[in-house]
């Protein structure tokens, strides 16, 4: 036996029904839940792209280029820790 899907419902007024149906009808969309799925659908797609971009003024990426072609600079303490850590891989 198949497992079911889950499902999405809403109760909506009467205004908004008659809006959704016209709209779906203008699209050639016959199923109303279909018509609101694909709408849906859509809209997070949309939401997930523009929540993904990094959106900056010319002056931010300016300096984040800079910063990116700027040598790290050296910490004492990290060097330190690094010579440890490889003395004691040596050892093994």
């Amino acid at each position: 036996m198949a497992a079911t899907l889950p499902r999405i419902t809403a109760r909506v007024d009467k205004e908004t029904q008659s809006l959704l149906t016209q709209a779906s009808a203008l699209v050639g969309i016959s199923n109303l839940s279909s018509f609101v799925l694909n709408a849906a659908v859509e809209k997070a797609k949309e939401i997930m792209a523009h929540e993904q971009n990094l959106d900056l003024s010319r002056r931010d990426a300016v300096m984040l280029v800079a910063a990116l072609d700027e040598a790290p600079r050296k910490h004492a303490r990290l060097q330190q820790a690094a010579r440890r850590y490889e003395g004691q891989t040596e050892a093994l």
